[in-house]
């Protein structure tokens, strides 16, 4: 079990050394694998980020590593987040390939999702409004290179309203201070019941 919570762990550390939102990343491995480093698809992506062999050498990681499976995973969302510039976009490609997104984007405009498969629609949807309902924030990803610390020079992760659970509105920013805030509160909650 301690290993288990290690590696979400080591994802929020790496996406924060990448400057990616941390969120992101531990939802696109949640669906990728549920954190599963044996889990093999059918196509053979490998591990927790499911990366292909194609896509993991050209990263330069070995994606049976667990911690370059993570490393190459959390590059390559960083790097479709750049590309694209827009989470939607970002998660579309790392699932159905960034020439398909910009093939459909070519086609289609501003309604390129729709004319993305069944699965890579569900996917998208899935991750973000688990990054809605899950993290409870709207968050903010970094899209300039390694080492970018968070918050500098971002962009608003932005959810379409057609991804949106029926009758919810897309919540504000999303802060890590806001978080502490109201872990704190819970923590002290707990403690004075605690002790009563």
């Amino acid at each position: 079990m301690k290993f288990m919570s290690s590696i979400p762990n080591a994802i929020i550390a790496e996406a924060q050394r990448q400057g990616v939102d941390p969120a992101l990343a531990l939802e696109v491995a949640s669906v990728e694998s549920n954190f599963n480093q044996n889990a093999v698809s059918t196509k053979g992506a490998i591990g927790v980020f499911q990366l292909e062999l194609a896509t993991a050498q050209q990263l330069g990681v070995d994606p049976t590593d667990l911690m370059q499976n993570i490393q190459g995973g959390v590059s390559y969302l960083r790097m479709m987040l750049a590309q694209f510039g827009d989470p939607t976009a970002a998660l579309a490609a790392y699932n159905w390939g960034p020439g398909n997104v910009q093939n459909a984007m070519a086609a289609n405009g501003s309604g390129w999702l729709s004319s993305a498969p069944a699965g890579t629609r569900n996917y998208v949807a899935k991750i973000l409004n688990n990054v809605q309902t899950q993290y409870a924030a709207v968050t903010a990803f970094t899209a300039a290179g390694a080492g970018a610390s968070p918050g500098g020079g971002t962009s608003t992760l932005t959810i379409p309203s057609g991804l949106l659970p029926a009758g919810s509105a897309a919540p504000g920013g999303f802060s890590w201070g806001g978080v502490a805030l109201v872990m704190g509160a819970i923590l002290g909650i707990g403690l004075a019941l605690y002790e009563i």
